[in-house]
């Protein structure tokens, strides 16, 4: 049976979202932005001032150039961060972000940094609390 791809990235979409809540102890959900079908240049998912685009690819190991080319698109503006989350299958999900992103002592903005799902988590929970706090703040019902 043929998998349909646009709801295999749905469902990836709602698995990071769902984790990124319950890793990041959220109180508010992060929600997908369902715009982004139909509108070139935004992301999938937020978080403060986090731009989030999520990949699932059946095989393969590195993310296809034209990925993050999207993410970098979807988070131009003021202190926007771009991060592609992406996973293969039988292999772990991993975060693909700006060096600068992590250390503003990184002036190069060519230089990618990709982290384990739960090195990135960490990194948000320990770098970027203000990050987290303006999702909570943020949220409307």
């Amino acid at each position: 049976m043929p998998i349909n791809s646009r709801n295999k990235g749905a469902t990836f979409e709602r698995q990071i979202a769902n984790a990124l809540m319950q890793d990041l102890n959220l109180r508010n959900p992060v929600k997908r932005i369902l715009e982004q079908t139909r509108t070139k240049e935004l992301p999938d998912l937020t978080l403060g001032n986090w731009c989030i685009e999520c990949k699932a690819y059946g095989s393969g190991a590195e993310p296809r150039p034209d990925w993050w080319e999207q993410v970098l698109a979807s988070s131009k503006g003021d202190d926007l961060k771009p991060a592609l989350v992406y996973k293969f299958n039988n292999r772990p999900i991993k975060v693909r972000v700006l060096a600068s992103s992590i250390n503003e002592k990184i002036q190069n903005n060519l230089v990618t940094v990709d982290l384990l799902w739960p090195d990135f988590i960490q990194i948000i929970l320990e770098l970027f609390q203000k990050d987290i706090e303006l999702h909570e703040q943020n949220f409307q019902a």
